[in-house]
């Protein structure tokens, strides 16, 4: 590893989280893992290694490809990808044994002729919408949409889900959704219609609407130790931590500027540290000159533009600071934390982007392996 750039994984941490989870919904609800983006930029095959080992019902998936990776390296586990994909790469689900998302007939016509073709009656889920506004028909429309798929005699209606639009902050919004949900699904059961899982549950759904759980949920963020909005008060372990090291350290004097657009002037004299991470790593642009990292036993200010490869740092008169010192900006020391939840409120944007924009060409490293593999 020739630069000094690095991410590390807390497996246990993952487990404690599943256990979190688990322990909230209850034996008789199943746990989709959602794993999709390399696992919310965590590592898609040794977390989802960890998450076997854990007995994960099913893997949520952004994907085929992330499928494809997943079974060539041996995984039997169930799998669905949540988002929609073109009818011509319909064969795929079959070929690899993964469950589609079913949002229109078309999608539904080709999976039912490939699976004749097969001669097998192969597994999907539905997914309406009542209220995300993204993928699958209008639940109004929907129930037409259902009986369609029901007179298909390759296609088992093995599960229906919708999604949240706003759960951390729209609890009415929220509650018609779970209740327009159960109507659907209710009123279809009558018809003799009637889906072995039901889900639509995100992590917020699992904090802070048991009645959103039905038969299966989808952790997302609250799965690797971050909370999906700063207003929920819940304890988990955060997976994830993001390191580097110092490269340089020059000092400056009062009245200098420090990288792109001369936006950091120098108020006194002071010590800068140049760190090996920039915005092609996906360490935001947007944290320039409002960031903080840890370096040894303090907290320091991200000063001037973060750059393509670096960021600079005031160290101000510590001069035991070295070259080749640890720079924690994600993660914890002793006492002293950053978190990717205060990252994205410093970056104005949100914790998902955070970790899963983080580069894939950092090196991960994986710590306490159930399994003794990383």
């Amino acid at each position: 590893m020739f630069r000094p750039l690095w991410i590390e994984i807390d497996l246990r941490a993952l487990r404690k989280n599943f256990k979190i989870i688990k322990d909230i919904v209850g034996e008789r609800t199943k746990i989709i893992a959602t794993v999709k983006q390399f696992a919310y930029g965590h590592g898609l095959v040794p977390v989802a290694r960890e998450l076997s080992a854990m007995g994960v019902a099913y893997f949520g998936l952004g994907s085929i490809e992330e499928g494809i990776i997943l079974r060539s390296a041996g995984f039997k586990e169930r799998m669905l990808v949540l988002t929609a994909v073109l009818p011509q790469f319909a064969e795929y689900f079959l070929r690899y044994n993964i469950t589609p998302a079913i949002v229109d007939i078309d999608f539904a016509r080709k999976i039912n002729a490939v699976a004749k073709k097969k001669g097998i009656v192969f597994p999907v889920h539905v997914k309406i919408d009542t209220g995300m506004g993204r993928l699958g028909p209008y639940y109004k429309d929907a129930y037409r949409f259902v009986r369609e798929l029901s007179a298909f005699k390759h296609i088992a209606l093995e599960g229906v889900f919708t999604h949240f639009p706003n759960a951390d902050a729209d609890t009415e919004f929220t509650i018609y959704q779970i209740s327009v949900f159960n109507d659907f699904i209710a009123t279809l059961k009558k018809e003799g219609i009637s889906f072995q899982h039901q889900h639509c549950a995100n992590s917020i759904g699992i904090m802070c609407y048991p009645y959103s759980h039905f038969t299966m949920v989808r952790p997302g963020l609250m799965l690797y130790g971050i909370r999906p909005s700063p207003d929920i008060d819940f304890t988990l372990q955060p997976v994830l931590s993001l390191k580097s090291k110092i490269v340089f350290i020059k000092k400056i004097t009062k009245g200098m500027t420090v990288s792109y657009g001369r936006t950091y002037v120098a108020k006194k004299s002071s010590l800068v540290a140049t760190v090996a991470i920039g915005y092609a790593d996906g360490y935001p642009w947007s944290l320039s000159n409002r960031a903080k990292v840890i370096i040894k036993d303090s907290f320091f200010n991200v000063v001037g533009r973060v750059c393509m490869d670096h960021v600079m740092v005031n160290l101000g008169n510590r001069e035991d600071i070295k070259v080749g010192e640890e720079v924690i900006l994600i993660g914890k020391k002793n006492t002293l934390q950053i978190s990717a939840e205060e990252i994205s409120l410093w970056a104005k944007t949100i914790p998902y982007e955070i970790v899963s924009r983080l580069s894939l060409r950092i090196p991960r490293t994986y710590k306490y392996a159930r399994s003794g593999r990383g």
